[in-house]
Protein backbone atom coordinates (compact mmCIF):
# COMPACT_ATOMS: atom_id res chain seq x y z
CA UNK A 1 0.00 0.00 0.00
CA UNK A 2 3.03 2.47 1.00
CA UNK A 3 4.79 1.74 -2.41
CA UNK A 4 1.45 2.31 -4.08
CA UNK A 5 1.22 5.49 -2.49
CA UNK A 6 4.70 6.54 -3.04
CA UNK A 7 4.57 5.81 -6.22
CA UNK A 8 1.25 7.78 -7.14
CA UNK A 9 3.08 10.81 -5.98
CA UNK A 10 6.21 10.81 -7.27
CA UNK A 11 4.71 10.47 -10.58
CA UNK A 12 1.80 13.16 -9.35
CA UNK A 13 4.74 15.06 -8.44
CA UNK A 14 6.83 14.42 -11.86
CA UNK A 15 3.62 15.87 -13.71
CA UNK A 16 2.87 18.78 -11.84
CA UNK A 17 6.39 20.19 -11.84
CA UNK A 18 6.11 19.20 -16.25
CA UNK A 19 2.34 21.16 -16.39
CA UNK A 20 3.87 24.13 -14.16
CA UNK A 21 6.88 24.59 -16.44
CA UNK A 22 4.27 24.87 -19.48
CA UNK A 23 2.01 27.18 -17.67
CA UNK A 24 4.51 29.74 -17.32
CA UNK A 25 5.92 29.61 -20.64
CA UNK A 26 2.24 29.94 -21.44
CA UNK A 27 1.79 32.73 -19.32
CA UNK A 28 5.07 34.41 -20.43
CA UNK A 29 3.79 34.24 -23.94
CA UNK A 30 0.13 34.93 -24.10
CA UNK A 31 -2.91 36.14 -22.29
CA UNK A 32 -4.11 31.96 -22.52
CA UNK A 33 -5.87 30.71 -18.97
CA UNK A 34 -5.76 27.13 -18.18
CA UNK A 35 -8.72 25.14 -20.13
CA UNK A 36 -11.75 23.12 -18.77
CA UNK A 37 -9.48 20.07 -20.33
CA UNK A 38 -7.45 20.36 -17.31
CA UNK A 39 -10.19 20.87 -14.71
CA UNK A 40 -11.70 17.23 -15.73
CA UNK A 41 -8.17 15.86 -15.31
CA UNK A 42 -7.90 16.93 -11.97
CA UNK A 43 -11.15 15.90 -11.44
CA UNK A 44 -9.75 12.34 -12.84
CA UNK A 45 -6.72 12.45 -10.52
CA UNK A 46 -8.38 12.89 -7.31
CA UNK A 47 -10.57 9.59 -8.18
CA UNK A 48 -8.04 7.99 -8.86
CA UNK A 49 -6.32 8.97 -5.20
CA UNK A 50 -9.37 8.37 -3.83
CA UNK A 51 -9.60 4.76 -4.86
CA UNK A 52 -5.68 4.33 -3.47
CA UNK A 53 -6.59 5.12 0.18
CA UNK A 54 -9.06 6.27 1.70
CA UNK A 55 -9.91 10.51 2.74
CA UNK A 56 -9.43 10.46 6.57
CA UNK A 57 -5.64 9.92 5.81
CA UNK A 58 -4.96 12.44 3.97
CA UNK A 59 -6.60 15.90 3.61
CA UNK A 60 -7.65 16.49 -0.13
CA UNK A 61 -9.04 20.23 -0.04
CA UNK A 62 -8.67 21.65 -3.65
CA UNK A 63 -6.70 24.62 -4.27
CA UNK A 64 -9.22 28.21 -4.30
CA UNK A 65 -10.23 28.91 -7.55
CA UNK A 66 -8.71 31.87 -9.18
CA UNK A 67 -11.35 34.76 -8.04
CA UNK A 68 -10.27 37.61 -10.10
CA UNK A 69 -8.56 36.94 -13.39
CA UNK A 70 -7.61 40.03 -15.01
CA UNK A 71 -10.84 40.86 -16.90
CA UNK A 72 -12.95 40.47 -14.12
CA UNK A 73 -10.44 42.99 -12.46
CA UNK A 74 -10.19 45.42 -15.33
CA UNK A 75 -14.28 44.82 -15.48
CA UNK A 76 -14.90 45.93 -11.78
CA UNK A 77 -12.58 48.81 -11.88
CA UNK A 78 -13.88 50.23 -15.17
CA UNK A 79 -17.14 49.89 -13.30
CA UNK A 80 -15.98 51.51 -9.86
CA UNK A 81 -14.24 54.62 -11.94
CA UNK A 82 -17.38 55.20 -13.80
CA UNK A 83 -19.32 55.62 -10.87
CA UNK A 84 -16.46 57.75 -9.40
CA UNK A 85 -16.61 60.01 -12.22
CA UNK A 86 -20.55 60.53 -11.95
CA UNK A 87 -19.85 61.25 -8.21
CA UNK A 88 -17.20 63.83 -8.55
CA UNK A 89 -19.93 65.19 -11.21
CA UNK A 90 -22.60 65.76 -8.54
CA UNK A 91 -19.67 66.86 -6.00
CA UNK A 92 -19.86 63.64 -3.94
CA UNK A 93 -16.60 62.56 -5.15
CA UNK A 94 -15.00 62.10 -1.21
CA UNK A 95 -17.02 60.50 0.31
CA UNK A 96 -17.88 57.52 -2.70
CA UNK A 97 -13.90 57.12 -2.41
CA UNK A 98 -13.92 57.21 1.53
CA UNK A 99 -16.65 54.58 1.32
CA UNK A 100 -15.34 52.26 -1.27
CA UNK A 101 -11.98 52.24 0.65
CA UNK A 102 -13.63 51.08 3.49
CA UNK A 103 -15.78 48.48 1.64
CA UNK A 104 -12.28 46.98 0.12
CA UNK A 105 -10.50 46.89 3.47
CA UNK A 106 -13.48 44.83 4.71
CA UNK A 107 -13.68 42.72 1.94
CA UNK A 108 -9.70 41.82 1.85
CA UNK A 109 -10.28 41.42 5.84
CA UNK A 110 -10.14 37.67 6.53
CA UNK A 111 -13.25 36.73 8.26
CA UNK A 112 -13.24 33.26 8.53
CA UNK A 113 -11.83 30.37 10.10
CA UNK A 114 -8.53 29.84 10.33
CA UNK A 115 -6.99 26.47 8.43
CA UNK A 116 -5.83 23.75 9.94
CA UNK A 117 -2.45 24.14 10.59
CA UNK A 118 -1.68 27.06 10.31
CA UNK A 119 0.34 29.28 12.86
CA UNK A 120 -1.21 32.46 14.35
CA UNK A 121 0.78 35.77 13.92
CA UNK A 122 1.43 35.37 17.62
CA UNK A 123 2.97 32.28 17.66
CA UNK A 124 5.16 32.61 14.19
CA UNK A 125 7.03 35.60 16.79
CA UNK A 126 6.96 33.98 20.18
CA UNK A 127 7.68 30.02 19.07
CA UNK A 128 7.16 28.86 22.92
CA UNK A 129 4.09 31.53 23.59
CA UNK A 130 6.10 32.49 26.83
CA UNK A 131 5.51 35.93 27.99
CA UNK A 132 6.47 39.20 26.64
CA UNK A 133 8.19 41.68 28.28
CA UNK A 134 6.84 45.10 28.98
CA UNK A 135 2.82 43.48 27.39
CA UNK A 136 0.00 43.74 30.33
CA UNK A 137 -0.80 40.44 31.51
CA UNK A 138 -4.23 39.50 32.87
CA UNK A 139 -3.00 39.11 36.58
CA UNK A 140 -0.77 42.56 36.58
CA UNK A 141 -4.11 44.23 35.58
CA UNK A 142 -5.74 42.47 38.78
CA UNK A 143 -3.09 43.34 41.10
CA UNK A 144 -2.83 47.17 40.42
CA UNK A 145 -7.09 47.20 40.50
CA UNK A 146 -7.53 45.71 43.41
CA UNK A 147 -4.27 46.93 45.53
CA UNK A 148 -2.94 49.94 43.23
CA UNK A 149 0.01 50.69 41.23
CA UNK A 150 2.14 50.19 43.93
CA UNK A 151 1.88 46.29 44.07
CA UNK A 152 3.98 45.77 40.40
CA UNK A 153 7.38 45.84 40.97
Amino acid sequence: MEAKLYAYRNKKRREAMVEAAKNTIKEALSWQRSSPATAAAALDDKDDLESIISEESIDLTPPPSPFCSRTMCFLYFMLWATLYIIAVQVQFGAVYFVISVLVFIYFNTRSGPKKKGEVSAYSVFNPDCQSIDGTLKAEQFEREIRYGAASVH
